[in-house]
């Protein structure tokens, strides 16, 4: 009897991992010291985008923080139109920079593209409320500022 237990527990086991999708965190290859300034974008039309340029160092470190913090999950989801992105521009002091990508899929979810990352992965954190949670000026973003979601 406690051998039959035990392989029904394993198959329980075995067929529940199958379908979780593994979970990741946005991991930045530089520290919050490292930045000039981070520029925000939001936009649902490219040609009504906007922006923001985050130059507190306070700011950057608690966007930083935020986005470090987030768990992703490499799992299909289905395509949505419509939906607003917003991305985050690192500027570090090296010259180098960094982007963050997240197309809203959902309220309070959406797919996060990073740079260096060739999967974009699901979050459930509400990225862009972010864009309201900086009080910097908006000004309007050209098109061609903008990040691409996909490829380059």
């Amino acid at each position: 009897m406690k051998k039959v237990v035990t392989l029904v527990l394993a198959f329980v086991f075995a067929v529940s991992m199958t379908g979780c999708a593994q979970t990741v965190h946005v991991a930045f290859p530089f520290d919050p010291a490292d930045l000039d300034f981070i520029e925000m974008f939001h936009f649902y039309t490219p040609a009504k985008a906007e922006k923001k340029v985050i130059t507190e160092q306070a700011d950057m470190k608690d966007l930083y923080d935020r986005l470090e913090g987030i768990s992703l999950k490499d799992k299909e989801t289905e395509p949505v139109a419509g939906g607003s992105v917003t991305s985050f521009r690192f500027h570090c002091a090296d010259g180098t920079t960094y982007e963050v990508i997240y197309s809203s899929i959902a309220v309070k979810s959406g797919r996060i593209k990073m740079t260096g990352d060739e999967t974009d992965y699901f979050t459930s954190a509400d990225l862009a409320a972010c864009w309201s949670n900086y009080d910097y000026e908006a000004a309007t973003a050209g098109e061609n500022e903008l990040p691409a979601l996909y490829g380059k």
